[in-house]
């Protein structure tokens, strides 16, 4: 079975706070998502949310999608509340070693499937898809990578935690390279991702 997670937090502790923004992304994009599957993969790919700042009624309900509610964001930074996340979907959904997780940040939009059609038709050939590039420089970088959009055979997660020696995009690389077999890694070039990063809600497609 194939899960795409994707991530979502309301109540930002990082970069410029903008609910309306955040919400508008988050409500388009995912529409887009849900829209996706329900044309081209809807048994294929399982699509659950998950957001991080406690259960209670959110604009993420309209959606009509499943959901997860956590409490991560409380007590952990952005990288850890999101890994944790995951891993809540992984228990509450009873994902399986063998099952595949793609894993994309709720703000992006997917732009096209190219990314989702790779993945559905080679998970069992690959155990990871990932874009090894530096999104700060714009270049390819081997132990560098888009946290935005990957995915992974979900047996990987559990051994999986943020350094914090390094930056998380770097340490998730540097996790890839050193356990999962090189033949069994996609090095993927396009994920049509258009990203608005947090910070400063800039734009960059990879």
């Amino acid at each position: 079975m194939i899960y795409l997670i994707v991530t979502t937090c309301i109540e930002n502790k990082n970069g410029i706070y903008n609910f309306e923004h955040r919400k508008n992304l988050y409500l388009n994009n995912t529409s887009i998502l849900i829209q996706k599957i329900e044309r081209n993969f809807k048994n294929k790919i399982h699509l659950i949310l998950v957001e991080n700042n406690g259960k209670r009624e959110t604009y993420l309900d309209q959606l009509g999608c499943d959901i997860v509610y956590t409490n991560n964001n409380e007590f952990n930074g952005k990288a850890d509340a999101e890994l944790l996340d995951i891993k809540q979907v992984i228990r509450e959904y009873n994902i399986q070693e063998d099952d595949v997780i793609i894993k994309i940040t709720g703000r992006y939009k997917l732009t096209s499937n190219i990314f989702l059609d790779l993945v559905c038709g080679d998970s069992e050939k690959y155990d990871a898809f990932v874009k090894f590039f530096n999104v700060g420089t714009l270049e390819y970088m081997h132990n560098d990578c888009v946290l935005g959009l990957y995915s992974i055979r979900c047996k990987y997660f559990t051994n999986f935690f943020y350094t914090k020696t390094r930056s998380p995009e770097c340490d998730f690389a540097s996790f890839i390279r050193e356990n999962i077999e090189k033949e069994k890694i996609k090095e993927v070039e396009t994920l049509d991702l258009e990203c608005c990063f947090a910070g400063e809600l800039n734009i960059l497609i990879v």
